[in-house]
C-alpha cells in the first residue's frame, strides 16, 4: 500500500527577516548528526545540492523537482524521503515556490563512519535472517514513501536535534540505529514487488497474499507455504519489513481499493468488498488512517 505519512511539522522562517530566499538554512548540530531545515520562497531552478555523509531528507512542504547524475527528473513531495551517499550532488527546480508556497525540507546529514559503526552494530547483533541476509542501505532505492514507521523514526531523531537536553547527543546516537534499521525496512518492503526474487523465504507468502488478497488470509496459512512454524514466520517477516504479516495484508488491500475506484461505475461499497474487506465502516476507517481521507474524498 502507497501510505504516505507526512513529518511532524515545522514553523517557518519569517520570510520578511531571511538573507535569502533559495534555501535558507538554519542548521542544528549534534556530535555525529546536523540537523538542516531548507526553505525556499522564490521560483527557481538549477540549483545544485552536495553534502558529506549520508543524506536522508524528507519534504515537509512544497514541491521540489530533482535529478542526481545521469537520472531522470523526479517530483518530490511532501511524504516522501531520499537517501543520498556521500558526495553526490543532485540539481533542485523550485517550479511553484513564493512566498505563498514556500518550500520546505528536513535534511540529515550523518557522520558516515558513524552511520558504518551502526550498521556493524546491528549486522553482529541482530543478524538479517533473510536476503540479502545483510542490513545494508540501497542507494539504488533511493527515493520511497514515508510509512508511519519511517516518519516516526525521522520524527524523533528531528526532535532531539532541536531540542536542547544536554544528553541529546546520546539520544541522537541511540535513534540513529532506529532510523536506519527503519530506511532499510522501508526499502525492503518497497522491494517485494521486484522481478527475480523468486528464492526469497517470503516470496511463497507474498505470492499467496496476492492471488487470494479477496479472501481470508491466516497467518497459519502463510507459515504453512512459507515452511515454517507460525511463531517464526510472523516475527521473521516483521524483522525483515518492519510490520507485521497482517498489516501488510491491509496495505495491499488498501492499494488494491485505490486501484480500483479508477472505475466510476463502482460504488464505495463495491470497492470495499472487490477489495477483500467485509466491513464498510472498518474499510473507510483503515482508508482514512492510511491515507489521511476517505475513500470518497480520495476518489474526488
Amino acid at each position: 500500500m502507497n501510505q504516505i505519512c507526512h513529518l511532524s511539522p515545522i514553523n517557518l522562517s519569517d520570510a520578511t527577516s531571511l538573507d535569502t530566499m533559495v534555501e535558507h538554512r538554519r542548521v542544528f548540530n549534534l556530535q555525529h548528526c546536523e540537523l538542516n531545515i531548507f526553505e525556499t520562497f522564490h521560483r527557481c531552478s538549477n540549483v545544485a545540492l552536495s553534502y558529506n555523509g549520508l543524506v536522508v531528507s524528507s519534504m515537509m512542504r512544497g514541491k521540489k523537482i530533482m535529478s542526481l547524475s545521469g537520472s531522470e527528473e523526479f517530483f518530490f513531495l511532501p511524504g516522501e524521503s531520499v537517501i543520498l551517499p556521500e558526495g553526490v550532488s543532485m540539481k533542485v527546480d523550485f517550479p511553484e515556490a513564493d512566498e505563498r508556497h514556500p518550500v520546505q525540507c528536513a535534511t540529515l546529514a550523518l557522520d558516515w563512519d558513524m552511520v558504518n559503526k551502526n550498521l556493524a552494530f546491528l549486522n553482529e547483533q541482530y543478524p538479517n535472517r533473510e536476503a540479502p541476509f545483510e542490513w545494508q542501505l540501497n542507494f539504488s532505492r533511493y527515493h520511497f514513501l514515508n510509512n508511519k514507521e519511517l516518519a516516526a523514526s525521522m520524527n524523533k531523531l528531528i526532535g532531539i536535534s532541536m531540542e536542547s537536553d544536554p544528553a541529546k547527543d546520546a539520544l541522537a546516537d541511540l535513534s540513529l540505529k532506529f532510523l536506519l534499521l527503519r530506511i532499510i525496512q522501508t526499502q525492503n518492503l518497497v522491494a517485494i514487488n521486484d522481478v527475480g526474487v523468486s528464492d526469497h523465504r517470503f516470496t511463497p507468502a507474498l505470492q499467496y497474499i496476492k492471488e487470494h488478497l479477496t479472501q481470508k488470509i491466516t497467518i497459519d496459512v502463510l507459515a504453512k507455504v512459507s515452511c515454517m512454524s507460525r511463531s517464526v514466520f510472523f516475527q521473521a517477516f516483521k524483522e525483515q519489513y518492519g510490520i507485521s504479516p497482517l498489516e501488510y495484508i491491509l496495505r495491499e488491500r488498501i492499494r488494491q481499493a485505490k486501484q480500483i475506484m479508477a472505475d466510476p461505475a463502482l460504488s464505495i461499497t463495491d470497492v470495499c468488498y472487490q477489495s477483500g474487506f467485509n466491513n464498510l465502516n472498518y474499510f473507510i476507517k483503515l482508508f482514512k488512517r492510511a491515507e489521511g481521507i476517505t475513500p470518497r474524498e480520495y476518489r474526488k
